[in-house]
């Protein structure tokens, strides 16, 4: 348990070694908004496509299909408990607040947060039964998410929902899984090399994120410590004993653990955005939960990696 804990402490004390890079760059002034936003486009639209590509390279096995099955389905399972948990307890008097604190308690930043921990800790593995949860996770935020931050009034579109980079990627990269296309070196090394961006370009936009946060606006509300206990600590303790439960793949469970421990997305902020809620807020709870991770993210895993 503690050899685990310290293996995946070191690895996620070496991608906040990165967000530190952030920032530095984001107090002294060296990046800005504007080159926060086009990094945070390059990986949406290049680099996690390309990741995907990588991650779905690899001979088909029936096993492996199985088991992609089974973190789909415990991906579900989770997020309708988180559901559960945030509408029964995450209560707020500001209503605005309470939508992106239940938004925040039910999704996570299983993307940007744990696609290079769940590469650092089972190589492209990771990625491929990761990209199971990133799916669900795309249509619960597009659906759920939706619905909750327009306070009932957004309208579903399936534009959004199937057209956007997340599942087209995933799409494309399991359609030449299932179809046995192996990529010819010449287009495979610089989607290689693109997807290699994936750890140190997502960990310095955060960080930059980190240092235009206003921590003392999140820090005073009650609800959002009773957000960030469920969303880093009893919620991903729920999704480690529905692994338990189950008992899938080693590497299923471990990935599967990682993503439902991230703190709260960046879409939240996005979403916020869009509806006209003020933005203040949401971006200062996902920065104090993202700190606070530093912490209960090893701990999850490490249990997750000695037990599953």
């Amino acid at each position: 348990m503690i050899d685990s804990f310290l293996m995946v402490g070191k690895q996620v004390l070496i991608l906040f070694m990165i967000v530190g890079v952030g920032f530095i760059l984001g107090k002294s002034k060296l990046l800005g908004q504007k080159a926060s936003v086009g990094m945070s486009n390059l990986i949406m639209y290049v680099v996690s496509p390309c990741m995907m590509v990588v991650a779905f390279q690899r001979p088909f096995d029936n096993e492996n299909f199985h088991s992609f099955c089974t973190a789909l389905v415990l991906a579900v399972a989770i997020h309708l408990i988180n559901i559960a948990a945030a509408t029964l307890f995450v209560r707020d008097k500001d209503l605005r607040q309470q939508q992106a604190l239940r938004f925040g308690t039910v999704l996570s930043n299983c993307g940007f947060m744990a696609y290079p921990l769940q590469t650092a800790l089972l190589g492209t593995i990771g990625v491929f039964y990761g990209s199971a949860y990133v799916l669900v996770f795309t249509f619960v935020a597009w659906t759920y998410g939706l619905y909750l931050m327009s306070s009932g009034k957004g309208k579903l579109s399936l534009r959004p929902l199937l057209l956007n980079p997340g599942v087209i990627s995933v799409a494309v990269a399991f359609l030449l899984y299932i179809l046995h296309v192996n990529l010819p070196d010449l287009l495979y090394t610089p989607i290689q090399s693109l997807s290699n961006l994936n750890t140190p370009v997502p960990m310095v936009i955060l960080g930059y994120q980190l240092s235009q946060a206003d921590f003392k606006t999140a820090l005073h509300s009650r609800t959002m410590w009773v957000s960030a206990a469920l969303r880093l600590l009893i919620l991903p303790a729920a999704a480690l004993g529905l692994c338990l439960i189950v008992k899938p793949a080693h590497e299923v469970a471990i990935a599967i653990t990682v993503a439902a421990s991230a703190p709260p997305p960046a879409l939240l902020s996005m979403f916020s955005a869009k509806f006209g809620h003020d933005t203040a807020f949401p971006s200062s709870m996902i920065s104090v939960q993202t700190l606070i991770s530093v912490i209960t993210m090893p701990i999850i895993v490490a249990l997750a990696m000695t037990f599953c």
